[in-house]
Protein backbone atom coordinates (compact mmCIF):
# COMPACT_ATOMS: atom_id res chain seq x y z
CA UNK A 1 0.00 0.00 0.00
CA UNK A 2 1.18 3.44 -0.99
CA UNK A 3 0.62 6.30 1.94
CA UNK A 4 -1.68 9.26 0.92
CA UNK A 5 -0.48 12.90 2.22
CA UNK A 6 -2.65 12.96 5.55
CA UNK A 7 -0.97 9.22 6.28
CA UNK A 8 2.13 10.42 6.29
CA UNK A 9 1.48 13.52 8.21
CA UNK A 10 -0.79 11.65 10.19
CA UNK A 11 1.95 8.60 11.46
CA UNK A 12 5.15 10.58 10.85
CA UNK A 13 6.41 10.12 14.32
CA UNK A 14 5.88 6.79 14.04
CA UNK A 15 7.51 7.11 10.27
CA UNK A 16 10.37 8.48 11.99
CA UNK A 17 10.89 5.79 14.77
CA UNK A 18 14.03 2.87 13.15
CA UNK A 19 11.93 0.06 14.96
CA UNK A 20 8.60 1.03 13.00
CA UNK A 21 9.12 3.25 10.21
CA UNK A 22 7.29 2.89 6.70
CA UNK A 23 7.41 -0.87 6.72
CA UNK A 24 6.69 -1.14 9.93
CA UNK A 25 3.20 1.28 9.79
CA UNK A 26 2.24 -1.20 6.51
CA UNK A 27 2.37 -3.76 9.16
CA UNK A 28 0.31 -2.37 11.51
CA UNK A 29 -2.29 -1.68 9.02
CA UNK A 30 -2.94 -5.10 7.99
CA UNK A 31 -3.19 -5.98 11.80
CA UNK A 32 -6.40 -6.57 13.35
CA UNK A 33 -6.72 -6.35 17.41
CA UNK A 34 -10.26 -8.09 19.09
CA UNK A 35 -10.62 -5.84 22.32
CA UNK A 36 -13.21 -7.45 24.94
CA UNK A 37 -14.40 -4.54 27.43
CA UNK A 38 -14.79 -0.87 26.43
CA UNK A 39 -14.67 0.30 30.35
CA UNK A 40 -11.73 1.57 31.91
CA UNK A 41 -9.16 -0.22 30.42
CA UNK A 42 -10.04 -0.14 27.25
CA UNK A 43 -10.96 3.77 27.18
CA UNK A 44 -7.53 4.23 27.12
CA UNK A 45 -6.44 1.21 25.45
CA UNK A 46 -8.72 1.93 22.05
CA UNK A 47 -7.39 5.74 22.15
CA UNK A 48 -3.97 4.68 21.13
CA UNK A 49 -4.09 1.81 19.51
CA UNK A 50 -6.55 3.44 16.95
CA UNK A 51 -4.33 6.79 17.03
CA UNK A 52 -1.69 4.44 16.26
CA UNK A 53 -2.86 3.07 12.45
CA UNK A 54 -4.09 -0.73 13.50
CA UNK A 55 -6.18 -1.33 10.64
CA UNK A 56 -8.99 -3.59 11.74
CA UNK A 57 -10.08 -3.33 15.51
CA UNK A 58 -13.15 -5.33 16.82
CA UNK A 59 -14.71 -3.79 20.24
CA UNK A 60 -16.86 -6.22 22.31
CA UNK A 61 -18.86 -4.52 24.99
CA UNK A 62 -22.79 -4.99 25.70
CA UNK A 63 -22.82 -2.16 28.65
CA UNK A 64 -24.24 1.52 28.73
CA UNK A 65 -22.25 4.02 30.17
CA UNK A 66 -22.87 5.27 33.41
CA UNK A 67 -22.32 8.03 35.07
CA UNK A 68 -20.04 6.45 38.14
CA UNK A 69 -17.92 5.52 34.52
CA UNK A 70 -16.84 8.79 33.88
CA UNK A 71 -13.79 8.80 36.54
CA UNK A 72 -11.63 6.81 34.87
CA UNK A 73 -13.46 5.67 30.67
CA UNK A 74 -12.11 8.70 28.64
CA UNK A 75 -13.82 7.41 25.74
CA UNK A 76 -17.06 8.75 27.26
CA UNK A 77 -18.81 12.44 28.28
CA UNK A 78 -21.45 13.24 30.16
CA UNK A 79 -23.87 13.31 27.18
CA UNK A 80 -23.21 9.92 26.66
CA UNK A 81 -24.41 8.68 30.27
CA UNK A 82 -27.59 5.97 29.27
CA UNK A 83 -25.99 4.85 25.44
CA UNK A 84 -24.72 1.85 24.20
CA UNK A 85 -20.61 2.38 25.11
CA UNK A 86 -20.36 -0.08 21.74
CA UNK A 87 -21.82 3.02 19.76
CA UNK A 88 -20.26 5.66 22.05
CA UNK A 89 -16.97 4.53 21.41
CA UNK A 90 -17.35 3.56 17.81
CA UNK A 91 -18.46 7.10 17.38
CA UNK A 92 -15.53 8.65 18.97
CA UNK A 93 -13.08 6.43 17.99
CA UNK A 94 -14.08 6.77 13.78
CA UNK A 95 -13.40 11.02 13.89
CA UNK A 96 -10.57 10.53 15.88
CA UNK A 97 -8.64 8.19 13.61
CA UNK A 98 -11.06 7.28 10.39
CA UNK A 99 -8.71 4.93 8.58
CA UNK A 100 -9.21 2.42 10.78
CA UNK A 101 -12.12 -0.17 10.36
CA UNK A 102 -13.95 -0.32 13.38
CA UNK A 103 -16.63 -3.24 14.02
CA UNK A 104 -18.67 -3.54 17.19
CA UNK A 105 -19.42 -6.64 18.88
CA UNK A 106 -22.50 -5.76 21.09
CA UNK A 107 -23.13 -9.34 23.13
CA UNK A 108 -21.79 -11.01 26.06
CA UNK A 109 -18.99 -12.73 25.24
CA UNK A 110 -19.66 -16.82 26.13
CA UNK A 111 -18.22 -19.91 24.72
CA UNK A 112 -21.30 -20.44 21.64
CA UNK A 113 -20.26 -16.48 20.41
CA UNK A 114 -16.10 -16.66 20.57
CA UNK A 115 -15.59 -18.56 17.63
CA UNK A 116 -16.10 -16.75 14.68
CA UNK A 117 -15.31 -13.50 16.26
CA UNK A 118 -11.87 -14.86 17.76
CA UNK A 119 -10.78 -15.85 14.29
CA UNK A 120 -10.77 -12.82 12.75
CA UNK A 121 -8.30 -11.17 14.52
CA UNK A 122 -4.43 -10.96 15.28
CA UNK A 123 -4.70 -10.45 19.20
CA UNK A 124 -6.74 -10.65 21.29
CA UNK A 125 -6.91 -7.68 24.24
CA UNK A 126 -9.08 -8.63 27.88
CA UNK A 127 -9.85 -5.18 29.12
CA UNK A 128 -12.57 -6.33 31.06
CA UNK A 129 -12.89 -6.16 35.15
CA UNK A 130 -13.91 -9.17 36.69
CA UNK A 131 -12.27 -12.50 37.08
CA UNK A 132 -14.99 -15.09 35.75
CA UNK A 133 -14.40 -13.25 32.13
CA UNK A 134 -10.92 -13.07 32.47
CA UNK A 135 -10.44 -17.01 33.05
CA UNK A 136 -13.21 -17.13 30.35
CA UNK A 137 -11.39 -14.88 27.66
CA UNK A 138 -7.99 -16.71 28.48
CA UNK A 139 -9.82 -20.81 27.38
CA UNK A 140 -11.18 -19.29 24.05
CA UNK A 141 -7.36 -17.72 23.66
CA UNK A 142 -6.54 -21.17 24.02
CA UNK A 143 -8.62 -22.90 22.21
CA UNK A 144 -8.36 -20.74 19.10
CA UNK A 145 -4.79 -20.16 19.28
CA UNK A 146 -4.88 -16.61 19.44
CA UNK A 147 -2.08 -14.26 21.18
CA UNK A 148 -3.84 -12.79 24.10
CA UNK A 149 -2.93 -9.30 26.30
CA UNK A 150 -4.46 -9.26 29.45
CA UNK A 151 -4.59 -6.53 31.79
CA UNK A 152 -6.21 -5.99 35.53
CA UNK A 153 -6.08 -2.88 37.73
CA UNK A 154 -8.20 -2.57 41.38
CA UNK A 155 -7.37 0.22 43.75
CA UNK A 156 -3.56 1.77 42.92
CA UNK A 157 -1.79 -1.87 41.81
CA UNK A 158 -2.35 -3.67 38.44
CA UNK A 159 -1.06 -6.18 36.03
CA UNK A 160 -0.38 -6.69 32.50
CA UNK A 161 0.28 -10.53 30.95
CA UNK A 162 0.99 -11.64 27.25
CA UNK A 163 -0.50 -14.84 26.80
CA UNK A 164 0.91 -17.25 23.81
CA UNK A 165 -1.21 -20.47 23.90
CA UNK A 166 1.29 -23.66 24.60
CA UNK A 167 4.08 -21.09 24.27
CA UNK A 168 4.14 -19.37 27.25
CA UNK A 169 2.16 -19.85 30.66
CA UNK A 170 -1.38 -18.72 30.50
CA UNK A 171 -3.99 -16.76 32.87
CA UNK A 172 -4.68 -20.42 34.85
CA UNK A 173 -1.11 -20.88 35.21
CA UNK A 174 -0.73 -17.84 37.51
CA UNK A 175 -4.14 -17.64 39.36
CA UNK A 176 -6.85 -20.25 40.57
CA UNK A 177 -10.30 -19.67 39.20
CA UNK A 178 -11.65 -21.55 42.12
CA UNK A 179 -9.93 -19.39 44.94
CA UNK A 180 -10.02 -15.98 42.59
CA UNK A 181 -13.87 -16.01 41.72
CA UNK A 182 -15.42 -16.14 44.64
CA UNK A 183 -12.89 -13.74 46.72
CA UNK A 184 -12.38 -11.16 43.85
CA UNK A 185 -11.46 -7.63 44.82
CA UNK A 186 -13.15 -5.28 41.94
CA UNK A 187 -13.36 -1.83 40.93
CA UNK A 188 -16.83 -1.79 42.34
CA UNK A 189 -16.06 -2.80 45.85
CA UNK A 190 -12.87 -1.35 46.51
CA UNK A 191 -12.83 1.29 44.16
CA UNK A 192 -9.54 2.29 41.51
CA UNK A 193 -7.55 5.33 40.99
CA UNK A 194 -8.54 6.54 37.84
CA UNK A 195 -4.92 7.55 36.60
CA UNK A 196 -3.31 3.88 37.33
CA UNK A 197 -6.22 2.48 34.78
CA UNK A 198 -4.66 4.96 32.13
CA UNK A 199 -1.07 3.62 33.35
CA UNK A 200 -2.01 -0.03 33.04
CA UNK A 201 -3.98 0.64 29.27
CA UNK A 202 -0.92 2.59 27.87
CA UNK A 203 1.05 -0.45 28.97
CA UNK A 204 -0.99 -2.58 27.27
CA UNK A 205 -1.39 -0.90 24.20
CA UNK A 206 2.64 -0.38 23.92
CA UNK A 207 2.86 -4.68 24.42
CA UNK A 208 0.21 -4.32 21.72
CA UNK A 209 1.69 -2.91 19.09
CA UNK A 210 5.25 -4.09 19.95
CA UNK A 211 3.95 -7.48 19.44
CA UNK A 212 2.16 -6.94 15.94
CA UNK A 213 5.69 -5.58 15.02
CA UNK A 214 7.63 -8.37 16.10
CA UNK A 215 9.60 -6.64 18.74
CA UNK A 216 10.83 -7.48 22.21
CA UNK A 217 8.11 -7.74 24.63
CA UNK A 218 7.17 -9.05 28.09
CA UNK A 219 6.41 -12.42 27.16
CA UNK A 220 7.07 -14.96 29.70
CA UNK A 221 6.91 -12.55 32.08
CA UNK A 222 4.08 -10.68 34.77
CA UNK A 223 4.62 -6.72 34.72
CA UNK A 224 2.84 -5.75 37.85
CA UNK A 225 2.71 -2.09 38.98
CA UNK A 226 1.95 -0.22 42.17
CA UNK A 227 1.00 3.59 42.05
CA UNK A 228 1.73 3.92 45.15
CA UNK A 229 5.39 3.31 44.88
CA UNK A 230 5.25 4.04 41.61
CA UNK A 231 7.12 0.79 40.58
CA UNK A 232 6.92 -1.83 37.78
CA UNK A 233 8.41 -5.12 38.45
CA UNK A 234 8.99 -8.05 36.27
CA UNK A 235 8.78 -11.77 36.96
CA UNK A 236 9.51 -14.87 35.14
CA UNK A 237 6.98 -17.58 35.20
CA UNK A 238 7.13 -20.71 33.69
CA UNK A 239 4.11 -22.57 32.54
CA UNK A 240 2.90 -24.67 34.32
CA UNK A 241 2.78 -28.59 33.16
CA UNK A 242 -0.48 -29.36 34.95
CA UNK A 243 -2.37 -26.22 34.08
CA UNK A 244 -5.99 -27.56 33.08
CA UNK A 245 -6.28 -24.98 30.30
CA UNK A 246 -2.94 -25.35 28.39
CA UNK A 247 -1.11 -28.38 29.87
CA UNK A 248 -0.05 -30.53 26.84
CA UNK A 249 -2.59 -32.99 28.78
CA UNK A 250 -5.20 -30.93 27.34
CA UNK A 251 -4.33 -30.69 23.70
Amino acid sequence: MDFSDGQIERYSRHLLLNEIGGEGQKRLFHSSVLVIGAGGLGSAFLYYIVGSGIGRVGIVESDRVDLSNLQRQILYSTGDIGTRKSLAAKNRLSGFNPDVDIRLYDIRLDEQTSGDIFNDYDLIVDCTDNFESRFLINRLAIRFRKPLISGAVVRFEGNVMLIIPYETFCYDCVFDDTESVGQQITCVNSGVLSSAVGTIATIMATESIKFLLGLETIKDHLLQYNARSQTITKTFIRRDPYCKTCSKDYL
